[in-house]
C-alpha cells in the first residue's frame, strides 16, 4: 500500500484580485511555502515540500497540523478579502477487487480535513 498526502486549496476571488495577481506566486507561513497558481476564475493552493522533493510523500504535507493549515486559510482569506477553502488529507493506494475476479491498484481509503474562510471568518 502506498500513502499520497496532500494539503491544497482555492482562492475564490474578484475579477479585479485575480487580474492584479501574478500567474505564479509564494505565500510562506510558519515556515511552509505554499504554490499559488491562478487556474480559471480562482488561485489553486498547494503545499511545498521544504526538501524540494514533490514526491507523492510531501513530508511537510504528512507534518503540517490540522491548526496550521487552519491559519494559513485564515491569513490568506484575510489577505485576498474573499473565500478561501483548504484541505488536508492522504489516500491509500492498494490492490481493490473488480468484478471479473481480477485486481486494480487504486484508492481503498481516504481521510480529508477541511475548512473555509471568508473575509477572515470561519465558515461551518
Amino acid at each position: 500500500m502506498d500513502y499520497e498526502y496532500n494539503v491544497i486549496g482555492s482562492i475564490f476571488c474578484n475579477t479585479d484580485t485575480l487580474k492584479a495577481t501574478a500567474e505564479f506566486s509564494e505565500f510562506i507561513y510558519k515556515g511552509y511555502t505554499f504554490s499559488l497558481r491562478k487556474f480559471r476564475d480562482k488561485i489553486s493552493i498547494a503545499l511545498r515540500d521544504s526538501t524540494g522533493d514533490n514526491s507523492k510523500d510531501n513530508s511537510d504535507c504528512k507534518t503540517i497540523s490540522e491548526s496550521d493549515v487552519t491559519e494559513t486559510c485564515k491569513a490568506l482569506s484575510q489577505k485576498y478579502a474573499c473565500t478561501v477553502s483548504m484541505q488536508k488529507g492522504y489516500e491509500v493506494y492498494g490492490n481493490a477487487n473488480v468484478f471479473n475476479g481480477g485486481s486494480d491498484y487504486e484508492i481503498i481509503d481516504e481521510k480529508w480535513f477541511t475548512v473555509e474562510f471568508d473575509n477572515g471568518i470561519q465558515k461551518f
